[in-house]
This record gives C-alpha cells, sequence and structure tokens, in this order.
C-alpha cells in the first residue's frame, strides 16, 4: 500500500505514524554513530610500511570511508555495524589529517606515520621517568622535547574475557610535562630510534606492576599449557562477578590502610625510646630491604632500630640526620622523640633532629615503616645513613613485623590467569605496530622452568593475534638483585635468567642483558637509559637488519683441556677484555660431583676464555654470572656485559 493510500484510509493516524517512522530512524541513526577505537586519535602515529588496520563501528551495512594522505578507502559495515578498513601502505611522513565519513564525520589531527612500538610487562617497563632516571633525571625532564614521539597509556582495565575497547585515553606528543607519566624504558627506547632513524615514533604502554607473565597470556593459548589446564576450567568467566571481586579488592586495600594508620602498638609498648629493650627482634645488616629481611611481598607494618654512639663532639646545636626511605608512609623517632613523619617516600631525607633530643653515650633511631608489596628500604648501597655526617647509621640494625595489627594481603586481581591480555592488549588488536618490547619475570622468579615455556608461549600468542607474522619481539633480562654470595650457590634469578636466553632460539626476538646495572637493595634499579639503549641495540639487528654487534658475549660451546675448560663465546665484537684491571670474576667450575668452586679465568683470544680451579682436576661443567647479584665483569670492547649462563 501506497503512503497516499494510507493516508486517504486513515487520515487521522497517518501523521502520527509518519512521526513515528521519523523518531525510529533518529533513535537508530544516533544508536550507531561513527566511532573508532579508542586507541585511534590526535597525535597517534601508524606503523609505516605495511596495510595499517583501522576499526570501529557504525550503522549496520553503511559505507566507511578514511581519506588520509592523500588516499581513499572504503569499506562496509556488517550486519552489527563492525566495520575494518586496511589502509595503503604508507612510507614516514605528516603531520596528517585523518578524516572518517559515515553516519556522521570523525577528523583525526597531528597524524604521523612512523615506527610503533608496543612496550609491555611488569613494574620495570611501568616505571615512569619522574621516579627517577639516574643522577640528572632534571636535566632528562628539562630536555625531553620530542614533537614526533607520542606516547599512548593503555587504560588500567582487566577483565575475564576479552574487551573490544578500553576507556578513553589519548596520544600525547612528549614534552617536558608528559615524559614524567611516560615509562622510562620505552621513553629511552624510543628517543634512540628516533634520534637514529629520525622518524616518528609511537609508543604503546601496557604494563602493570608485579604481573606475571600468565595474565598477558590469551585463555585460548594458555589452556594449551598443561600447567594451567585445570585453572582456566575453573575460572569464573562471569564478567560481573569479575567487577565485583575487583570492587572489592579495592574495598579491602582501604581498609589496609586504616588499619595500618590507627595501629599504635609499638607505640604503647615504646619501642621507639631508648629503655626498650628487643629481645625477640631479628638482624638485618644495612642498606635494609624487605627481601634481605626474608619478608619480600609483606603489606603491613614493620618496626626498625638502629642504637648508635654519641661523644660531646658529635652532637651540635643544628643536627641533621641524613638517610634513604622508601615506603608509603615512615614515621622517624630519636630517643623516643618523634622526627619526622613522611608519606609516599622514595629518596633520601635530611631531617634536622633538636638538640635536647640527642645525649651522650648510646641513642637509637627507630623507624615505622608501613610499605605495600615489601616495598620498603632504609638506605641504598650509594647513599648516607649517618647523623651530622660523621656518625654512621650503616651496619647492624634489628627489626620486626609482628608488633603492629597484622595486616590482610593484598588481592592481586592483576596478575588472574588472562586478565591483563583481555583488558589491556586485546582493546588494541590489532593496530599496526612494528615489535614489542618487554621487561617483566621478576614475578615468575622460583619458576623458571615454567617460564621457560610461558614467554615463547606469549610471543606466539600475540603473534597470531596481530596476524603480522614473527614481529620482532625484544625482551630485558632480569637484572643483577639482592645479596652478594661469597661462594657459588644455586640462584632462582640466574634460572630465571636463564630461561630468557634460551628464548632467542625462536625467532626475531632479542636480549638486552643488563646483569651489570641493577642495583642489590632495588628491585627497580634507576639506570633505565642503558636499559632503554641496549633494547635499541636489538632493534637495530633483529627489526632493521643493520650488522652491528648489539649483545654482550654469549656463550657458544665448550671444550675440556686436561684440568682447563675453553669457553667460546659469540657476539665478541672488538674481542674480550674483563673490566676492573683485568681481573676475572663470576666464573665457577665444577667436576663430576657438581659441587661449584670459584674458578680463574684468562682471556687467550678475541673469543674464548679459560676456566680453572687448581681444586677441580677434571673439570665437568662451568658457570658465569650465576646468581642472584653476581660479581661478573666479561664484557666485549663494544661495553656490552657478557650473558649469564651454565654449560650443564
Amino acid at each position: 500500500m501506497k503512503m497516499s493510500q494510507f493516508k486517504f484510509l486513515f487520515p487521522r493516524y497517518a501523521k502520527v505514524v509518519m512521526l513515528g517512522f521519523l523518531l525510529v530512524f533518529q533513535l537508530n541513526s544516533f544508536a550507531q554513530k561513527l566511532e573508532l577505537a579508542s586507541i585511534f586519535g590526535d597525535n597517534m602515529v601508524l606503523q609505516q610500511g605495511m596495510n595499517v588496520p583501522v576499526w570501529g563501528e557504525s550503522a549496520p551495512n553503511s559505507t566507511v570511508t578514511i581519506d588520509f594522505a592523500g588516499f581513499v578507502s572504503t569499506a562496509k559495515a556488517d550486519a552489527l555495524g563492525k566495520w575494518m578498513i586496511k589502509m595503503p601502505s604508507l612510507d614516514y611522513g605528516g603531520p596528517f589529517t585523518m578524516k572518517v565519513y559515515s553516519t556522521d564525520t570523525i577528523v583525526f589531527h597531528n597524524v604521523m606515520v612512523g615506527e610503533v612500538w608496543l612496550a609491555s610487562g611488569q613494574s620495570n617497563m611501568e616505571y615512569q621517568v619522574r621516579n627517577g632516571a639516574g643522577s640528572n633525571t632534571k636535566e632528562i625532564i628539562d630536555n625531553a622535547d620530542f614533537p614526533e614521539i607520542r606516547y599512548f597509556n593503555v587504560p588500567r582495565e582487566t577483565s575475564v574475557v576479552p574487551l573490544q575497547n578500553t576507556s578513553a585515553a589519548s596520544w600525547q606528543a612528549i614534552t617536558p610535562e608528559s615524559v614524567k607519566e611516560s615509562s622510562a624504558v620505552a621513553y629511552f627506547f624510543a628517543r634512540a630510534l628516533h634520534q637514529d632513524k629520525n622518524i616518528a615514533v609511537g609508543i604503546i604502554n601496557s604494563s602493570w606492576g608485579a604481573t606475571n607473565v600468565e595474565a598477558w597470556i590469551s585463555t585460548d593459548m594458555l589452556k594449551t599449557h598443561p600447567d594451567f589446564v585445570n585453572e582456566v576450567k575453573a575460572q569464573d568467566k562471569n564478567p560481573e562477578n569479575w567487577k565485583s571481586f575487583v570492587e572489592q579488592s579495592w574495598r579491602n586495600n582501604a581498609s589496609r590502610d586504616s588499619i595500618a594508620e590507627a595501629s599504635e602498638n609499638g607505640v604503647t609498648m615504646g619501642v621507639h625510646t631508648l629503655k626498650y629493650q628487643p629481645t625477640d627482634w631479628k638482624h638485618v645488616d644495612y642498606p635494609v630491604s624487605f627481601g634481605k629481611a626474608g619478608i619480600s611481598g609483606l603489606w603491613g607494618v614493620v618496626w626498625f632500630r638502629k642504637n648508635f654512639e654519641l661523644n660531646k663532639s658529635n652532637i651540635a646545636k643544628e643536627n641533621t640526620l641524613s638517610i634513604y626511605i622508601r615506603a608509603r608512609k615512615a614515621v622517624l623517632y630519636v630517643n623516643g622523640t618523634e622526627v619526622a613523619t613522611k608519606e609516599n617516600i622514595d629518596g633520601q631525607l635530611e631531617i634536622e633532629v633538636p638538640r635536647e633530643v640527642l645525649q651522650k653515650g648510646d641513642n637509637v633511631l627507630a623507624i615505622r615503616l608501613y610499605c605495600h608489596w615489601g616495598s620498603g628500604l632504609i638506605g641504598k648501597d650509594e647513599s648516607e645513613a649517618s647523623l651530622n655526617k660523621t656518625v654512621s647509621l650503616a651496619g647492624d640494625w634489628l627489626f620486626n613485623s609482628t608488633i603492629e595489627t597484622q595486616l590482610p594481603q593484598w588481592q592481586d586481581y592483576y596478575t588472574h590467569l588472562s586478565v591483563q591480555y583481555n583488558g589491556r592488549i586485546a582493546p588494541i588488536i590489532p593496530y599496526g605496530i612494528k615489535g614489542v618490547i618487554w621487561y617483566q619475570g621478576e614475578a615468575n622468579v622460583g619458576r623458571a622452568q615454567q617460564y621457560q615455556s610461558l614467554l615463547p608461549l606469549l610471543i606466539n600468542d600475540w603473534r597470531v593475534r596481530w596476524q603480522e607474522g614473527y614481529f620482532p619481539f625484544l625482551f630485558v633480562q632480569l637484572a643483577n638483585y639482592g645479596q652478594k654470595q661469597t661462594a657459588p650457590l644455586e640462584s632462582s634469578w640466574a634460572e630465571l635468567r636463564d630461561a630468557q636466553t634460551k628464548t632467542l632460539e625462536y625467532p626475531k626476538t632479542g636480549m638486552a642483558c643488563i646483569i651489570d646495572i641493577g642495583e642489590a637493595s632495588d628491585i627497580h634499579p634507576k639506570n633505565k637509559l642503558d636499559v632503554g639503549k641496549r633494547l635499541y641495540l636489538a632493534a637495530r639487528k633483529v627489526a632493521y637488519g643493520e650488522d652491528i654487534v648489539s649483545s654482550g658475549p654469549t656463550f657458544k660451546s665448550m671444550e675440556v683441556e686436561g684440568n682447563k675448560v675453553k669457553i667460546h663465546f659469540s657476539s665478541t665484537g672488538k674481542g674480550l677484555e674483563f673490566k676492573n684491571e683485568n681481573l676475572p670474576s663470576g666464573f665457577a667450575i665444577s667436576g663430576e660431583d657438581h659441587t661449584f668452586v670459584w674458578a680463574k679465568a684468562k682471556i687467550i683470544d678475541n673469543e674464548t676464555v679459560v676456566v680453572w680451579a687448581p681444586e677441580i682436576a677434571h673439570p665437568v661443567a662451568v658457570r658465569y654470572a650465576w646468581g642472584d647479584n653476581p660479581d661478573a665483569n666479561l664484557y666485549n670492547k663494544e661495553g656490552l656485559p657478557a650473558v649469564p649462563f651454565r654449560t650443564e
């Protein structure tokens, strides 16, 4: 029936029906307006030399058109309104304007075509420039004026099912202000790439502190691993239940802070006073870390005490206590008097101590430290702990972690299986990238054998999802950390490093060895500049095909000759050398009983080191830099450290 006939037969209803048609059409158009995935926006960088995917939603079956850099591309939305356009391959250039047309129009400004890298992992990748980038952090920030380096931080979201999009976020050009919030490793990598290639660089940062590798692997891939089959099956995949669990975790977090703040057991007992007798307290050497004290991962309050002697000449009219502290909250007492309270502190403190608080003879410094995830520190190797720069506060300290109310430990929802992949990787796939830089592994220490298969599983997972083939995957080997060892011992950190090294067997992978730039008392070493530089060296070889020495000496083979072992290395560059006046360190050797002893070592040519120990007549195995925090000084002449290894 024609509309004219309808109006003739039902004149009273025709206008109402027409208005209804118009209303339905308008509501339908509004509900299905043109949208792009949230990773697209002003200031973004698109990957050069590939057909970059651009995707989003529009009205069902509508035509979507993209006008960019002189090219026009079109696609048709499916019945659900989803669409994807693969752009023509473009060379470096910009800035451009991108116009997207369909039911309406979206325009993105200041878009560059260049190199795009995804930066991911745990806290050492998340670690921001503002938290410290070595001794010249202020200079680094002040000089961070790179309008062609763009940075996108994927919002912090977790999920038990893959998300199709993220919360609103934006691309930021690197300026002295924006760089403060940027990943330090990712920034230094991007800066090296930009300055070397004179090209725009986009960094997509998706990292989260304390996360294990299995949180970043998709459920479909993780269930192929025998260790996780049952866990994957048992996981509750209901998004609403997950949301409730996360919200409860945050409520618990808030309650922990309240409990910690309200607990006054220590002050009531007088543990901060000179007369208190700490008979059941434990000892720990300065500099003090929770790991060193054997309370790694503790979320709670720990009391520390340090006694020190003063004579008349040590006490001045104005007295200064110098000490490095990291804590969520620290309260410092001298002889029972509170001299400072600091919150969210990570740095050197200079505290004025009143003259009348100090006394000739015995004195005591007591510190109430409230920390998350066992991150507390008192002192660092290079920091000063003293009164008036003359009375040292190093040496033996006492601590007690049971005095204050014990807190329920953090529910680490962010490490559950696949929740990082679902919330922070899936929504950005398949945005065009050149490759991945990855800094993670601390959370998997103690499970090295498992990690040996999990890291390759993650690499394969992401490559399959992105459908870009074997894109470069570059990773950072764990730094040296923890106490120095006096004898060759087993090491969970060394085993994890070994698992990382074995991952180099997979195509288009590269590794930055940083066994020489860690910090004994800090799992987050400040020197992120060299980490970024070494990752870029790997990128130059793996991603950009340059014939360079991108790594330190790497174990190639061994041969036993009598009581000596010849170790042959690859990646030796211009030759091998021992730093520190050519005195070798870090080598250990064993006989058939597999008991290792420290070994002597000598470089005999550009790629060979001879290793021996007088007490080992028939050597069968050699280890190098095998420890949590080993002494190791073998380098190539390009200045890159030898990669830790074991021959057995």
